[in-house]
């Protein structure tokens, strides 16, 4: 199916690599409601946040409750303690799918600033478009946490640049699916942001 999805997208568009960026751009909008999900909990936790450190306090040595009385709290304001990790789940089998894609033969041949889509990093360092897609990358994460609330844990402002590892590992293909994502995560990021300071 996804193989059917690209290979249509890129007779539309007579490009491979602007097929990937559309059909990224038609996962995350897909995604969505699950990200508007996921910033409302976001800001449910920054609201939240004196009482949630009051019950880490009272509770420190009692994890069982201390995990009970944080998922009561969330909960009655609307939330849950994994409501945040909705995008990346719902994602996850979609961006495996699209991986294996890029990995297999039918991507070869098709080439982005004149790289071949199978390309990886570490087989042809000498791919200018390989090191670009990994310095994109890590602007992009460097926005990307300094768009995180204050107080975010320290596992959240790495995970961003994970991808920039990921990219040098990842044939070009799925490079250039981790910038369009980065993007679009960015502007995302930055219009809820707008929206809850109106």
């Amino acid at each position: 199916m996804v193989h059917t999805v690209l290979e249509g997208l890129a007779a539309l568009l007579h490009s491979m690599p602007a097929a990937v960026i559309v059909a990224t751009v038609l996962l995350r909008a897909a995604m969505l409601p699950l990200s508007v999900r996921a910033y409302r909990a976001e800001r449910v936790r920054s609201r939240l946040a004196p009482q949630l450190a009051a019950l880490r306090e009272q509770h420190a040595t009692e994890p069982v409750i201390l995990a009970e009385k944080t998922t009561a709290l969330l909960r009655a304001e609307g939330s849950g303690p994994f409501a945040g990790l909705l995008p990346a789940l719902a994602q996850a089998p979609f961006i495996w799918m699209l991986y294996r894609q890029f990995t297999a033969p039918g991507m070869h041949g098709h080439t982005f600033l004149g790289a071949d889509l199978t390309f990886r990093l570490v087989g042809h360092p000498a791919v200018l478009v390989g090191w670009l897609v990994v310095a994109a990358l890590a602007g992009i994460a460097l926005v990307n946490v300094r768009q995180l609330p204050a107080g975010a844990p320290s596992l959240v402002r790495v995970l961003p640049f994970g991808t920039v590892a990921v990219a040098a590992f990842a044939p070009l293909a799925a490079g250039l699916y981790l910038v369009t994502s980065g993007l679009w995560t960015t502007v995302e990021r930055w219009w809820f942001r707008r929206a809850r300071d109106r």
